[in-house]
């Protein structure tokens, strides 16, 4: 994960992450979810500031934030700093 270069738009995102905030994932049918993310929308918590989607695909599927496995069919919904 050394050689992971970090697109700038997810340095601020992950400065909170590495602070203490949780990654919330949240299924949405909103604009934001189907046209640029993946159908969920993401904040922070427990500020509630948003996440872009690309951010927070970005971190999800190169380990930088990891699981809780609190999901009710086997997934998350909520992300830790890895």
């Amino acid at each position: 994960m050394d050689d992971l270069k970090i697109p700038h738009y997810v340095k601020p995102f992950l400065g909170r992450i590495r602070g203490g905030a949780t990654l919330v994932s949240q299924v949405s049918q909103s604009e934001e979810a189907t046209e640029k993310g993946d159908g969920h929308i993401y904040f922070t918590h427990p500020d509630g500031r948003p996440v872009g989607a690309a951010s927070a695909v970005f971190c999800i599927r190169n380990g930088l934030v990891t699981p809780e496995g609190d999901d009710l069919f086997g997934g998350s919904q909520t992300y830790r700093a890895a």
